[in-house]
């Protein structure tokens, strides 16, 4: 009897899985009214990997030519050095406004701090 019951609650979890992965699990629809990419670069054109890059709630950081690409809800993006010296030093953070729809920004300088 029991062996049954376990039976068919595995078989149930199972189906739920497999629902799961072809389907996926509702959520609520991400709408990104705003997007935004460029390279970020030091102060000598040099580009700078591992900035965190912020837009609204959505965050990434620059890859090793510090370019980045994200979509978020907030019409500001900011910059910010979250792993200290491992770039090369520590650099301030800087925000700049958005317009709605895609923003490129080109090259972004960011200084180092004093």
């Amino acid at each position: 009897m029991i062996g049954k019951i376990l039976t068919r609650l595995f078989a149930l979890c199972g189906m739920s899985l497999t629902c799961v992965a072809c389907y996926g699990v509702p959520d609520a629809e991400f709408n990104a009214d705003f997007g935004v990419s460029g390279r970020v670069v030091d102060s000598e054109g040099e580009p700078i990997e591992g900035i965190h890059v912020e837009v609204g709630w959505m965050g990434s950081n620059t890859d090793s030519e510090g370019l980045f690409d994200i979509r978020g809800n907030e019409p500001t993006v900011l910059f910010s050095d979250d792993d200290g010296e491992l770039n090369g030093g520590l650099f301030e953070s800087r925000e700049l406004p958005l317009k709605e729809g895609y923003n490129d920004l080109g090259d972004v300088v960011l200084t180092k701090s004093k």
